[in-house]
C-alpha cells in the first residue's frame, strides 16, 4: 500500500507579497482616514483635521446678552436661498418666531443662504436659532461662514481660515463670532510698540482691537456641511446679523459686546426686503 504524505504546498514570491499586501490594507482600515481620530465622528460629518481647525459653539436661551450692536439683516438687498420647500423660505427665518423654519428642498450639498447687501457693511456675529429637540436629524451639524463681493470671490469670516463651526445637538441660538485676518502691517506696528513701551497698558488695547478686526463686506454666505445623524435636508428657524452701530471698531475687542434681540426687523421692515430664493434642480 502507497502512504500519503500530507506536505503544504510551497509558497510563493508573488503570494507572499499579496498577503503582506491585505495586512496593510487591514491595519489601514483599523487605523481610519488621515487625521480622524477613531475613523468618521459621529453624526456623518468628519471633524476638522489639522488643516482645518474647529470652532465648537455651544447654544444659548436668549440674546439678552446681545447689547451694544445692531442687527443688520433688515439692510440687506436681498435674502438668496440654495432651495426650499413652499412655505418654508426666506420669511420664516425672518419672522422672529422659533416656530417657524426654513428647510431646504435638494440632495445636493451643501445648503446655503447668501444675504447681499447694496454697499459694504461690518458684520461681527451671524446668530442662528436651532433645535435639535424638534428637528433631530434637519439641525446643522457643521458649518462654515463665507464672504465677498460675489459668489466668485468668497474668501471665510473666520480666522485662521478654513475654520469649521460645529454645533452638538444645539437648541437655542447659536452665536458665531466672524473674524477677519490680521492685516501683515499691525505686526510691524506692534514690533514698533514693543520697542517703546512693553508695559503700555494702552498698546496693549490697540492690539486686541485690531486682533479682532470686524468683516466687512458686500455678501455673506452661510453654507450647512453636515447635519445630525446624517441627515441630508436643513431646518434653520432664525437667522440674524449683527454689527456695530457705528464704523469704528467695538470697544473692548468686538467680541463680547451685542445688541439686543429687540433690534430685530419689524414685519413692515422685512415686507421691504427684496427677497429671492434660487430652487437647485
Amino acid at each position: 500500500m502507497n502512504s500519503i504524505e500530507d506536505r503544504e504546498a510551497p509558497v510563493g514570491e508573488d503570494d507572499r507579497e499579496e498577503e503582506d499586501e491585505e495586512e496593510e490594507e487591514a491595519e489601514d482600515d483599523d487605523d481610519g482616514p488621515p487625521g480622524l481620530e477613531g475613523g468618521t465622528a459621529a453624526g456623518g460629518g468628519a471633524t476638522g483635521t489639522a488643516s482645518e481647525p474647529v470652532l465648537s459653539i455651544q447654544a444659548v436661551s436668549n440674546l439678552d446678552s446681545l447689547y451694544g450692536l445692531r442687527e443688520i439683516g433688515r439692510e440687506a438687498l436681498c435674502w438668496q436661498l440654495a432651495s426650499a420647500k413652499p412655505g418654508n423660505g426666506v420669511e420664516q427665518i425672518r419672522d422672529q418666531s422659533t416656530d417657524t423654519y426654513w428647510q431646504s428642498d435638494g440632495v445636493s450639498q451643501p445648503h446655503w443662504i447668501q444675504v447681499h447687501f447694496a454697499r459694504r457693511v461690518a458684520i461681527s456675529h451671524v446668530c442662528l436659532y436651532l433645535d435639535y429637540n424638534l428637528d433631530e436629524s434637519y439641525t446643522p451639524k457643521q458649518l462654515r461662514i463665507d464672504v465677498g463681493s460675489t459668489t466668485h470671490d468668497l474668501v471665510p469670516a473666520i480666522y485662521p481660515a478654513n475654520t469649521l463651526i460645529e454645533l452638538n445637538e444645539p437648541v437655542g441660538w447659536c452665536i458665531i463670532p466672524l473674524t477677519a485676518p490680521p492685516d501683515p502691517l499691525d505686526d510691524d506696528d506692534d514690533d514698533e510698540e514693543d520697542e517703546e513701551d512693553e508695559n503700555d497698558d494702552g498698546a496693549e488695547e490697540q492690539k486686541s482691537k485690531r486682533k479682532h478686526r470686524l468683516v466687512r463686506t458686500h455678501m455673506i454666505q452661510i453654507s450647512v456641511i453636515s447635519m445630525h445623524q446624517n441627515g441630508r435636508d436643513t431646518h434653520i428657524r432664525q437667522v440674524q446679523l449683527y454689527g456695530p452701530r457705528t464704523n469704528s471698531m467695538i470697544p473692548g475687542g468686538g467680541t463680547s459686546s451685542f445688541s439686543h434681540a429687540a433690534d430685530a426687523p419689524t414685519e413692515g421692515e422685512d415686507a421691504a426686503m427684496v427677497v429671492q430664493q434660487h430652487s437647485s434642480q
